[in-house]
């Protein structure tokens, strides 16, 4: 698989596109993939780190351009040249080579570009998190965390494009999700800090922090602070840490992962690293930092995950302080970092990988599903998209799904639940048959990553053919919805017919296996 990222860092758009591409492009690589970076030069670029990660990079000029033209993206202008000049640089590296998937991280590109490099990519996966424009691509990814998430993209996206929605696709290094099934969770005193306002920061909230925190006076609680290379305010910072033996102060580092699962708490902004604190259980005061934050910053706030402090441009040290001052005093409610913890795994890359390479069922198999996949199962029972194409759309409780799984766990001659994988171990759908009289009745779902990709069908034959293996000559009935043409082509493709069925709204296709 060849796979070309395109995306940029400066000090005007932040470190955070390049790192969660670095992370997608480093378990692709790990996973045999050939991964290069296409990025342009401008102040601040990183095009040294991602060298240095050992990837080969496309240097694109740098360029004075930073107008907006008329109908374009509300960030076009962190381009540095038009799209047309950049789809035409990157159309140039392209030439003679075959592009398995291209993908696109950048604010500033939309439809019109991708649509120019459709030539030269088989497919494209776009890593967004504004929702603000159309898009031309095979995947989209959206790690955030905002309100009616599942139809923030309507109209923005192809009719088949697969919408990879929400935090169980953020894009953490591997650690993170080791760390996720190890850490405990916070609780009582503070007693160390980890403050990291992004890669960019020029309005030097860094030093907000650090003062802030200097100005509780205690030197039993240690404070790491992170500044990255190349900020124009290390010397002040420096010069704020001098004397302070419990100021640990650090440069650009490869991971925060592990300064994170040190600290008690964290101060810092909305952007991708919300979901690193959130993967660690690490309660946080945030800053947001940019408008694209704000949406996402009030999210996590409403639902207890973070205290938010406000907008860069009114946050001040005194009100950095005052939030200190009192969670110090307080202590910390362990109840807090568990919410953290259950919003993420840590295992996005992963998902992403699978829906990436999903393949026919030749590269699926099938597993009897156990105790260990209640939290799967109710998860994909639950999505949105499911409910709508159930008989019965109510979410279902916690409760009551994990007394329904036991029941049907234990009925081994009555039920067979199966998971199906890929073929690298990432779960594609469920396929349940159940026995009802003489016959079987067969009750499926497709994880929301996998959707659009016709997997569909591939999941439900490896699943009948499982099924044969246990009772071949069995009768197999399927019912769905009427209006629900997509099930209902996928039980015709394979080989069920049709039947008379007394509920006008209900299709009912019967075969034997």
């Amino acid at each position: 698989m060849n796979v070309v990222f395109r995306t940029d860092a400066s000090s005007r758009i932040g470190s955070g596109h390049v790192m969660r591409c670095l992370t997608l492009g480093t378990a692709l690589r790990e996973r045999g993939a050939s991964v290069s970076f296409a990025c342009r030069e401008h102040a601040g670029h990183l095009c040294g780190l991602i060298e240095e990660r050992g990837f080969a990079v496309a240097r694109l000029p740098g360029s004075s351009v930073n107008g907006r033209p008329e109908g374009s993206p509300v960030h076009a202008a962190w381009l540095g040249a038009s799209w047309q000049e950049d789809a035409v640089q990157v159309r140039a590296l392209a030439a003679g080579k075959r592009i398995d998937w291209l993908v696109v991280d950048h604010y500033a590109l939309d439809e019109r570009w991708e649509r120019e490099l459709r030539p030269y990519a088989a497919r494209i996966l776009v890593i967004d998190d504004l929702a603000d424009r159309m898009h031309d691509c095979d995947v989209l990814l959206d790690q955030n965390l905002v309100p009616d998430m599942d139809v923030r993209y309507g109209g923005k996206l192809p009719k088949n494009c697969t919408a990879l929605l929400g935090p169980e696709y953020a894009l953490l290094q591997p650690m993170y999700a080791e760390l996720h099934d190890r850490v405990s969770p916070r609780e009582g005193p503070i007693r160390r800090i980890c403050i990291f306002l992004g890669g960019a920061d020029g309005q030097n909230v860094t030093g907000r922090a650090l003062a802030a925190f200097l100005s509780l006076e205690r030197p039993d609680i240690h404070v790491d602070v992170i500044v990255a290379a190349g900020s124009p305010h290390a010397e002040s910072i420096r010069a704020q840490a001098a004397g302070h033996r419990n100021v640990h102060l650090h440069g650009t580092m490869p991971t925060l992962a592990n300064l994170y699962a040190q600290a008690d708490l964290a101060i810092g902004g909305a952007g991708a690293t919300s979901w690193e604190r959130l993967c660690v259980g690490l309660p946080a005061l945030v800053v947001v930092l940019a408008e694209n934050q704000r949406l996402i910053a009030q999210t996590l706030s409403e639902r207890g995950l973070v205290r938010l402090l406000g907008h860069q441009n009114t946050v001040d040290a005194s009100a950095i302080a005052q939030a200190l001052a009192d969670l110090v005093r307080q202590g910390l409610d362990a109840d807090w970092s568990r919410r953290c913890l259950a919003v993420v795994d840590g295992a996005g890359v992963t998902r992403t990988w699978a829906a990436l390479a999903a393949s026919g069922p030749a590269g699926l198999r099938v597993r009897r599903a156990g105790l260990a996949d209640e939290a799967l199962l109710l998860e994909w029972t639950n999505d949105p998209s499911t409910r709508r194409s159930s008989f019965s759309q109510e979410p279902v409780q916690g409760s009551t799904h994990r007394a329904w799984l036991c029941e049907r766990l234990s009925n081994a001659e009555g039920c067979y639940l199966f998971i199906v994988e890929t073929a690298e171990g990432a779960p594609l759908g469920q396929v349940r048959f159940e026995r009802s009289g003489q016959a079987w009745g067969v009750h499926f779902s497709l994880a929301p990553a996998f959707r659009g990709q016709g997997l569909g069908r591939p999941m439900l034959h490896v699943a009948l053919c499982e099924f044969r293996s246990h009772l071949a000559g069995a009768a197999i009935v399927g019912l769905v919805k009427q209006e629900n043409e997509r099930s209902r082509r996928m039980f015709e493709a394979l080989g069920f017919t049709l039947q008379p069925c007394a509920d006008d709204g209900i299709a009912a296709y019967r075969r034997l296996v």
